[in-house]
């Protein structure tokens, strides 16, 4: 069965895309896929960050992205695929070339949380199963582009260390770890992806592709089956009910806010002029307790 129109879950890290990948998971057509890093970068895994473009899908690349995922969803006995990864959101233009027909849904969330979030994740370290399970996955052609950041990563879990970095690679990131204070690290990140992500869909779409709708969490966690609804016809699936009514069980709003409660004014005043920018351009105010409605009527 070709691997054809699959729905593709653009969000940076602790963006609420594990969240949406297992909502969509719910669906009896859809192969779920969470987080297949070494198809996406078959071909191109000594790259030095997670950027890629039309310049790296040569015709033998996308070959063999789609043959890995149509073996996917053949053995998962589905229709069609969903997949989240969070360094695709440096690479949207790269998946816009394997895959012209995707379903493209860009999910956007305040930076702040974010960064409280994926804190939470480097103090407490990444579990040694995704560890195995990665090195399992990796083709052993490319263990030399694995093997330096997954050492680095058990010695800091079995010394209990936290993580000096984590998460997808934005241009740049090398030149911060160990230079700049771990809280600008986290701003730059997520300002990095978002940036790429939000830039490369606009150039797209002027040049006539197809429209990746963006939406907040924090509108789906406060009305689920509303924003899901859209995301459903905007996917055109089929009999949608279990993921809507999947997503209206499970939202949990009162992640919406922790940051407010966890992050101090000298963490904030410290992030604040890598992250305001870019939260401007989305929708959010600095200072106001809600986002505005520019994301939500964007796509």
């Amino acid at each position: 069965m070709p691997c054809t129109d699959p729905i593709i879950l653009i969000g940076t890290h602790r963006s609420g895309t594990t969240w949406l990948g297992d909502v969509f998971g719910r669906h009896p057509g859809l192969a779920y896929w969470e987080e297949p890093r070494h198809v996406w970068t078959w071909g191109n895994a000594y790259t030095r960050d997670d950027v890629l473009t039309e310049a790296h899908a040569k015709p033998r690349v996308k070959a063999h992205i789609r043959k890995a995922f149509e073996a996917f969803v053949r053995e998962q006995g589905k229709d069609r695929l969903v997949e989240k990864t969070p360094s695709n959101t440096l690479r949207v233009r790269f998946i816009r070339e394997v895959f012209p027909e995707a379903r493209m849904i860009m999910v956007v969330r305040d930076g702040r949380s974010v960064l409280r979030s994926t804190d939470e994740i480097m103090s407490g370290g990444v579990p040694m199963s995704k560890i195995i399970a990665r090195a399992r996955q990796t083709p052993l052609l490319e263990w030399p582009a694995f093997a330096s950041q997954a050492a680095g990563t058990l010695v800091r879990k079995v010394t209990g260390r936290k993580l000096a970095y984590w998460g997808p690679r934005p241009p740049g990131w090398k030149a911060w770890v160990g230079v700049e204070h771990p809280d600008v690290i986290l701003a730059r990140q997520w300002a990095g992806c978002m940036t790429a992500a939000l830039d490369d869909a606009e150039a797209l779409e002027r040049r006539g592709a197809p429209p990746i709708l963006r939406f907040r969490y924090e509108d789906v966690m406060r009305d689920p089956a509303g924003v899901m609804t859209r995301v459903c016809e905007h996917c055109e699936l089929e009999n949608p009910a279990p993921v809507i009514e999947h997503a209206a069980r499970s939202a949990d709003p009162t992640r919406v806010d922790k940051w407010r409660a966890q992050l101090d004014e000298e963490t904030l005043d410290r992030v604040r002029p890598h992250m305001e920018p870019v939260l401007e351009r989305l929708g959010y105010a600095w200072e106001s307790p809600e986002p505005s409605e520019k994301v939500a009527r964007a796509g």
